[in-house]
């Protein structure tokens, strides 16, 4: 590789091209570039995208070139600002064109007029230390700005959720009292009063089907919408919610999409399932070959996780020790029950962590569909027991909880 330095140069002063003149000049004194041995030296460098090859006396400016490839940079970075909390755009433009003036044409940074400053006079550490700082600011604004919207989203879905609930809740009455009506009347001999009321109920209860209709098209149009934007600002806060062992999701992530997850089911009405894994023989792994063993089951386990469950609204997460917990959006019991099949069959034949182990780990999985009117905890509770039974059931089993529908 050609490596090149700046040195001063020591010959006599030659006189400013017309080239130079003006704010453009430089001093003759100013920093040329000279090749140091150890590379083929090319006889004209390749100029930035956009600029010209500028050259003082026949020779190629070499410093003006790097100047105007920075210039370019600089400008670059001070187009498309935006408002800060404590700046607007205009004066964070104002103050990045001062120092970018400073950098390429040597213009004093904090005074209005004064000469044109040479190469090595200016404030290089300030150039950096000016834009850094201000790229660092746009980053922790637009975090903050992410994070607030991706909370006011949820809360958005959360408030819906809790107003569909009752809304369902009130039609439930209404049915109740609309057919308690309809059996009152059916007694009743009066011939014509009979026939109209009855219609008028009939034409009530025609009217509440097509409000709901509409509302359940509304409401999945809603979640389909909101699905896509969580998705893609969930993608900005993966590292606080990151298991650094597995790499999967960890219990902070699971908590919030679940919560989600029951949330979002009120708008779309889509089958969610969540499945409750364990491992059957891991405490075995780490009394007979150690924690580093140990440690490389749960990792290899989580490859294993990720390669079954590869859709992006999937959710996997390590829930606690040797417990794993996946969220599956928009996917029925029958698909969830084969996807956890496949599961166990990639966990038992992993490869062993260690050389000398003589068994496979395997696993226990736990299933359990939300019914739409449980809470959370009840959800979670179900896949648990479930995972119970299927542990004491032998290795390697799936147990699927009772819906709480057929047993109500």
């Amino acid at each position: 590789m050609f490596f090149r330095k700046f040195t001063l140069d020591r010959g006599p002063a030659k006189p400013a091209s017309p080239s130079t003149s003006g704010s453009d000049a430089r001093p003759s004194t100013a920093p040329t570039l000279t090749a140091i041995p150890g590379g083929a030296a090319r006889s004209r460098p390749t100029p930035a995208h956009g600029l010209s090859l500028r050259t003082v006396d026949g020779q190629v400016d070499e410093v003006g070139l790097v100047l105007d490839t920075l210039g370019s940079i600089l400008t670059a970075l001070t187009r498309h600002t935006f408002d800060l909390p404590d700046r607007s755009a205009e004066q964070i433009t104002a103050e990045l064109q001062r120092w970018q003036r400073h950098a390429t044409l040597g213009v004093p940074v904090h005074e209005a007029s004064g000469n044109s400053m040479g190469v090595r006079d200016r404030d290089w550490d300030g150039v950096a230390r000016t834009f850094t700082e201000h790229r660092r600011e746009e980053s922790r604004y637009v975090d903050t700005a992410v994070s607030e919207l991706r909370d006011a989203l949820w809360a958005v879905v959360e408030t819906v959720h809790h107003a569909v609930r009752a809304e369902q809740s009130a039609d439930r009455v209404a049915d109740v009292q609309v057919h308690r009506a309809r059996t009152a009347l059916s007694r009743l001999q009066t011939g014509q009063i009979k026939q109209e009321v009855l219609g008028a109920l009939s034409a009530i209860e025609e009217a509440f089907r097509v409000r709901q209709q509409q509302m359940q098209q509304q409401y999945t149009t809603l979640a389909g919408r909101i699905e896509k934007l969580g998705t893609q600002l969930e993608e900005a806060k993966r590292e606080s919610t990151t298991d650094p062992l597995t790499g999967l999701g960890n219990r902070k992530l699971f908590d919030a999409m679940s919560q989600r997850a029951v949330h979002m089911h009120a708008l779309s009405r889509q089958p969610v399932v969540l499945l409750m894994v364990d491992l059957d023989k891991f405490k075995l792994v780490n009394d007979m070959y150690g924690h580093q063993a140990g440690d490389q089951t749960l990792v290899t386990v989580g490859r294993c996780l990720s390669k079954v469950f590869m859709r992006q609204t999937d959710v996997v997460c390590r829930y606690g020790g040797d417990e794993y917990a996946v969220v599956l959006n928009n996917t029925d019991l029958k698909v969830a029950h084969m996807l956890a099949r496949r599961l166990l069959e990639a966990v038992a034949t992993m490869p062993s962590p260690h050389p000398s182990m003589e068994f496979a780990v395997g696993a226990s999985v736990g299933i359990a569909e939300y019914d739409g009117e449980e809470q959370l905890d009840a959800w979670i509770a179900r896949a648990d027991r479930a995972l119970y039974t299927a542990k004491h059931s032998g290795a390697d089993r799936i147990a699927v909880a009772e819906s709480t529908v057929a047993s109500s």
